[in-house]
């Protein structure tokens, strides 16, 4: 497969692209939340008991994330515009989010499996724009509960030191990509993503599109990504199913 992923904001990147050149945008964007900044971030010390009774603080070498401003305001309408122009369809996560002027009625539903009396969103939302309905996909990823694989979306990975190690506040899951690749068939497909945070969805697209492309504005997350691409190329364990 070819993957790029460019430190620069999408505008500059898509410029270099023809008209419906990708299959797919498969995106995250900016909620307008200000998540970035967050006091939460900073928390190292949340410890989690294992099935056998020990306590394990799996982010004890953990550094908190650097507070920034990424999440001040939402993409406007000249974003989904030009994400309309370079893809044949569209996943764009934080739906519920935007008030863009084109977006169909397709949704997909992504069950997080939060327990209850947790104060975080127990669902996220994506714009599909291949589908007139809601597509439900359950996986958990709430905090240290990450789902085993893809056979038991919702039965958590029992050793906690396998879990994904967090890059992004806003970080999902190779599991949930590779979920949506399968679901909506993107096998041998060319793919852009505007806001490439962790990349998760490069690691998880990996050995199965033909084409990955996105775009990183921030200089951190763009190297922390490469870092974690490059891992999991050498580790040779992107078959996740």
């Amino acid at each position: 497969m070819n993957s790029i992923v460019y430190n620069e904001h999408w505008k500059i990147t898509t410029a270099n692209y023809p008209d419906k050149y990708f299959d797919w945008v498969i995106d995250d964007v900016p909620y307008g939340i200000n998540l970035g900044n967050m006091a939460f971030l900073k928390e190292t010390k949340n410890k989690t008991k294992q099935k056998n009774g020990s306590f394990l603080n799996a982010n004890k070498n953990k550094k908190g994330y650097s507070q920034k401003n990424w999440d001040l305001s939402t993409p406007s309408q000249d974003y989904f515009d030009e994400m309309v122009r370079i893809s044949k369809n569209q996943i764009i996560f934080g739906v519920e989010y935007v008030d863009w002027k084109g977006l169909g009625t397709g949704r997909i539903k992504w069950n997080k499996g939060i327990p209850e009396g947790i104060s975080f969103k127990p669902y996220e939302m994506a714009y599909c724009s291949s589908i007139n309905h809601v597509h439900q996909i359950n996986l958990l990823w709430a905090g240290m509960l990450q789902a085993e694989n893809l056979k038991n979306p919702m039965r958590q990975q029992g050793n906690k030191k396998l879990n994904e190690k967090r890059i992004h506040p806003c970080q999902k899951p190779i599991l949930l990509y590779k979920k949506i690749a399968i679901d909506f068939n993107l096998k041998n497909t060319k793919v852009y993503c505007g806001h490439n945070g962790s990349g998760s969805d490069r690691i998880s697209f990996d050995d199965y599109v033909k084409e990955f492309v996105a775009s990183e504005i921030d200089s951190e997350y763009f190297q922390e990504q490469e870092l974690r691409y490059s891992y999991f190329k050498n580790q040779n364990v992107l078959n996740l199913i």
